[in-house]
């Protein structure tokens, strides 16, 4: 019996997602309890021991602090931008116990990592007990968030035409338009360009391994550039971000990176959002009005109640400009990139909240459904 509606399809995925979910959930939370601290940092699911760094608050205004791990260096790890983390102490049976949140991984290079907090609590408890600590991958709860979040929201779109063609309700339409000429390219690949320039809804580039998808791509981006102000580039991985980004901006493109690179290195961190954020002209300025506003309100108990009235309307005006610099500087840094590229997670990162694109590419599609 066929599946007579796409509404009917997305809450069958749905459905399927949640169990998912909780399988995962609960095979994360067994395998933990089973596996010891050795095998989790043979796993490189796991840094112990580790020590705390310098804490700071980065250009997004969010609480971070420095973790390096000093033991077991050659040991490969899965630590990576956007993953969650907690931390825990062990005592000398082997023994756990973990600190009462979670943290996100913000910037990670070979054995050094910064992690945003959630708290200035949190960054106490972290404090008082480095002589033990450890930290771990936490179970991704924002993934599935995420996916339950977008499932929702085509499920409840009024006369979605993409979805009813994704799902096979409606056939793709095609523009009927002169072929352009690649010579650098080969046959196949010039012929996958020109679709995906016709595409009305979607295009799918398929092939196998070396054939030069990405390469493909990044014409197909060039090209709709020549007729789009800006698109929107996305892969289910960083390394696949990094790649497909470097090529862009090897061709001239201004692209700017939502996330953090794997690789890290001046060129790749050159094009990220919170370095040019930290390189526009008026963030010094930004910087010195969240600090003062910070020191303001750690003092603020040690005043009278006419000083804090006082104190309160100096922080309403300091907070109104740090919003005003926040939204100047995002604004100027969306509106001159070409393209904006990150990961299919990364699309969901609160800086992305009410971008609208005409475009959408994604590089290396199936590698979700893999999954």
């Amino acid at each position: 019996m066929g599946i007579s509606s796409p509404l009917v399809d997305l809450q069958h995925q749905y459905d399927l997602l949640q169990k998912e979910y909780e399988y995962e959930k609960e095979t994360y939370r067994q395998q933990s309890e089973r596996t010891g601290l050795r095998k989790r940092v043979a796993q490189g699911l796991c840094w112990y021991p580790v020590t705390p760094g310098r804490s700071y608050y980065n250009s997004l205004n969010q609480l971070v602090i420095e973790i390096e791990r000093t033991e077991d260096r050659e040991i490969e790890h899965n630590f990576e931008y956007g993953r969650p983390v907690c931390f825990f102490t062990a005592d000398i049976s082997g023994k756990f116990k973990y600190l009462d949140f979670s943290a996100t991984i913000s910037y990670v290079q070979e054995d050094r990592m910064v992690v945003v907090l959630p708290t200035p609590s949190a960054l106490m408890d972290i404090q008082e007990k480095s002589n033990d600590l450890g930290v771990q991958l936490y179970f991704d709860e924002t993934s599935y968030k995420t996916m339950f979040s977008a499932l929702s929201d085509v499920m409840r779109a009024k006369n979605n035409h993409l979805r009813d063609v994704l799902l096979g309700q409606e056939k793709p339409g095609q523009r009927e338009l002169f072929p352009i000429r690649f010579p650098w390219l080969n046959r196949s690949q010039e012929e996958a360009v020109n679709k995906v320039l016709g595409a009305k809804q979607v295009s799918i580039v398929h092939g196998p391994p070396g054939t030069g998808k990405t390469t493909t791509l990044v014409e197909a981006i060039y090209e709709t550039l020549h007729r789009e102000n800006q698109v929107i580039v996305c892969a289910q991985s960083n390394t696949a971000v990094d790649c497909i980004s470097e090529k862009l901006v090897d061709r001239g493109i201004n692209v700017l990176r939502i996330g953090n690179p794997t690789r890290i290195n001046d060129k790749m961190l050159s094009f990220t959002y919170e370095r040019r954020f930290e390189s526009h002209p008026d963030y010094p300025e930004l910087w010195s009005i969240r600090k003062a506003v910070r020191d303001i309100q750690s003092n603020m108990r040690k005043k009278s109640r006419e000083e804090r009235d006082t104190i309160r309307n100096r922080l309403s005006r300091l907070k109104f400009r740090a919003t005003e610099l926040e939204v100047k500087i995002d604004t100027e840094l969306f509106d001159e990139a070409r393209v904006v590229a990150c990961t299919l997670v990364g699309s969901a990162n609160r800086v992305m909240m009410n971008r609208h694109f005409t475009t959408l590419f994604i590089d290396e599609a199936a590698q979700p459904l893999a999954g």
